[in-house]
């Protein structure tokens, strides 16, 4: 890309972050060249939920804090819950497993004492891990079309694609209407066809921004089957779910099937391949061994707390530490938490040298343990100017680890340093069609099975990609001229849409070129595209765990497999009951939330909350500089980066003048973080 100008030996404020969750912003300073040198990450506001929870009923927590986000509830109920059941003898902290695990063991000396009823029934694990997985799939597929693509993809020149940023910004193959609007040429004109199919890549990329948006409310109302409502859940509760245990769900099994089946094949032929397309045509934003720059690296340390307990005491999403790229993932226990985990407010707007806030649980340096900290103190006059954000900064044994997708593709270690993507995504011992089945069975390219029609000839057209068609019109190839091979541009007029159509579907069709070549030679590494990428591969991994394995000969998902097809089978109860603990115990919970771990830590005295923290994604991945002066994730990842302040002035569709800053670098590597700052500021 070539930028207008750049932002050389300044400091500049790029505040909001546009389209994410909440007010976050960045100080960046640059040098001479304009490439960043620093960063301040800061969270706006505070709120303080953790303050008001203390002397309520533990239950409430679980509906108090679904309030803190309206995209996060769900993985706040979870944790929440998770964290009831660990102070009333469910679990023994983190997740909480079926009947059938062995019984809790006391072994901090402030928890539960043992107890033999442990666990929840079969049908509510089942039913809490399709509501939470229905979550995962809304997040990644909103965050991927309507938060982070726009500044990928020029829209058209209207509403909701206006304002944008100048054209130098965005690959050529991804401008608006006429390669160049800026007012001049801009018509704004909406994508396009050409019997049956995109005109170009750009119309096809619209076209499934527009499709997403059904995509993403099937998810919700597949959740909504079994929540009661999304997205704020009335379902859980500590010891189960609130379904009545005499309800024959098959006919809700039937349903949630169905929408998930949609959600699904748009996982598998639509949103994985055209992310792995995107880092084609943005190079410098995905990692060296790609051929990329790099930008957006960051610490390289990867931590997630697991997810999805099953039946067998295992979890579908691992928990577990990485300590850099090259490191093995390291188990962590209910111990490593308690010695390991700290926040640090040495530059966070909060509290920790009065009276109140030694006493609240507070050291005077501000490293404070947060399963001992009773409240939070905001500190809203900063005197020294060290204290910039309002979110605090969590450190595992003093590293600031990153969370989220692709944090949790590494502590499965489906992404491997340098290993190309088709070795270490696989799916298949889970039974699973994995990254190796996009390609086709004669290993001579992409399988056009696993592309959607409209994107694969849309990449065709937009010089690509060719699709080879062996068993059509003698041999065809639509696009580059091969040699000794019969070749049709699209535009041929004997290339109806039928034609195009049989020569697609034929069973010994492929597609090859520059974007085939790019994703079956992907390796792995950390950076923007790679954040981009994992959440892609993730619903690819989470949708087949719900529905069973996507079979690419029929196209299709099982009737009833999967997670559905298990809690279709189930019978019996949703709920455990057992004796409420009224004598001092404390605990945690813990699960995996689409933007990454999200711990809350609670202790409860003769019934009620006396203690409340939150440990929430976004705080790992944003958070300030620590005690020794050591930088968040998101901090580091802005390092390294050129930074242009070109920006963009046109006509809008109204007819009033608007003029767009620069800043796009600092914004895409923020977004592929998907930070939440309602949940950081918690």
């Amino acid at each position: 890309m070539t930028h207008l100008s750049s932002a050389a030996n300044v400091t500049v404020e790029v505040d909001p972050i546009s389209r994410i969750e909440g007010h976050l912003g960045v100080k960046l300073t640059t040098n001479a060249a304009g490439v960043v040198t620093e960063a301040d990450v800061h969270g706006n506001l505070w709120r303080g939920f953790e303050n008001f929870l203390l002397g309520r009923n533990p239950n409430d927590a679980i509906t108090f804090v679904q309030r803190i986000c309206g995209v996060c509830p769900v993985p706040h109920g979870t944790t929440a819950m998770f964290a009831v059941e660990s102070v009333y003898g469910y679990n023994d902290c983190f997740q909480t497993f079926g009947t059938a695990m062995p019984a809790l063991s006391n072994t901090d000396g402030v928890t539960v004492a043992v107890n033999t009823k442990a666990g929840v029934p079969a049908k509510a694990l089942h039913i809490r891990n399709l509501v939470l997985s229905a979550e995962f799939l809304m997040s990644s597929i909103t965050h991927f079309y309507h938060l982070a693509a726009p500044s990928y993809v020029q829209g058209p020149n209207m509403a909701p694609w206006t304002p944008y940023f100048d054209d130098s910004y965005y690959n050529p193959l991804l401008r608006s209407a006429g390669h160049g609007t800026n007012g001049a040429g801009g018509t704004g004109v909406l994508p396009l066809d050409d019997r049956g199919f995109s005109t170009d890549l750009w119309s096809a990329v619209i076209k499934q921004y527009v499709k997403a948006l059904r995509i993403r409310r099937l998810t919700f109302e597949a959740g909504a089957m079994f929540a009661g409502r999304m997205p704020m859940t009335s379902t859980f509760v500590a010891g189960g779910v609130t379904t009545d245990n005499s309800e024959i769900l098959s006919v809700k099994c039937t349903k949630f099937r169905d929408m998930i089946a949609e959600v699904g094949s748009f996982i598998v032929k639509e949103y994985v391949p055209l992310v792995l397309a995107l880092g084609a045509l943005y190079t410098p934003f995905d990692n060296v061994h790609n051929g990329g720059s790099g930008y957006g690296d960051g610490n390289g340390a990867f931590i997630a707390w697991g997810g999805f307990p099953q039946t067998d005491g295992s979890l579908a999403l691992s928990r577990g530490y990485k300590s850099g790229l090259a490191a093995p993932t390291v188990a962590i226990t209910k111990a490593d938490v308690y010695a390991n985990l700290r926040e640090h407010t040495a530059h966070s707007r909060y509290d920790s040298t009065s009276a109140d806030a030694i006493a609240a649980g507070y050291p005077a340096n501000g490293v404070s343990d947060p399963s001992v900290v009773d409240r939070t103190i905001p500190k809203r006059d900063d005197v020294t100017g060290d204290k910039y954000s309002w979110l605090k900064a969590p450190r595992w044994n003093g590293v600031a680890a990153e969370v989220g997708p692709m944090a949790r593709m590494f502590v499965m270690d489906l992404f491997q340093d340098g290993v190309e993507l088709a070795t270490t995504v696989n799916l298949t011992p889970f039974g699973l069609a994995d990254y190796a089945d996009y390609v086709h069975v004669s290993g001579l390219g992409l399988d056009p099975k696993m592309v959607g029609a409209d994107l694969a000839v849309a990449l065709v057209r937009s010089g690509l990609a060719e699709l080879h068609a062996p068993g059509v019109l003698g041999g065809v190839v639509v696009g580059k001229v091969v040699g000794g091979t019969v070749t049709h541009a699209i535009s041929d007029p004997i290339l109806t849409n039928a034609t195009i159509v049989a020569a697609y579907s034929h069973a010994g069709s492929y597609i090859t070129g520059a974007v085939t070549d790019w994703i079956l030679a992907l390796k792995g590494g950390i950076s923007t595209m790679d954040r981009v990428r994992g959440r892609a591969i993730e619903s690819l991994y989470l949708v087949q765990k719900m529905l069973g394995g996507f079979n690419k000969a029929t196209s299709s998902f099982p009737a009833m497999g999967g997670w559905i097809g298990q809690l279709n089978g189930a019978t019996g109860a949703t709920y455990n009951p057992i004796a409420m603990v009224k004598t001092l115990a404390r605990g945690f919970g813990a699960v995996e939330a689409p933007r990454g771990a999200l711990m809350h830590f609670l202790t409860i005295n003769t019934g009620k909350i006396v203690q409340y923290q939150c440990v929430v994604p976004t705080t790992w991945n944003a958070s300030p500089k620590d005690l020794a002066g050591n930088r968040g994730t998101m901090e580091t990842a802005m390092l390294g980066v050129p930074y242009s302040i070109a920006g963009a002035s046109f006509t809008s569709v109204g007819g009033s003048p608007v003029t767009t800053a620069g800043g796009v670098e600092a914004l895409r590597i923020a977004q592929s973080f998907d930070p939440c700052i309602a949940c950081a500021v918690h």
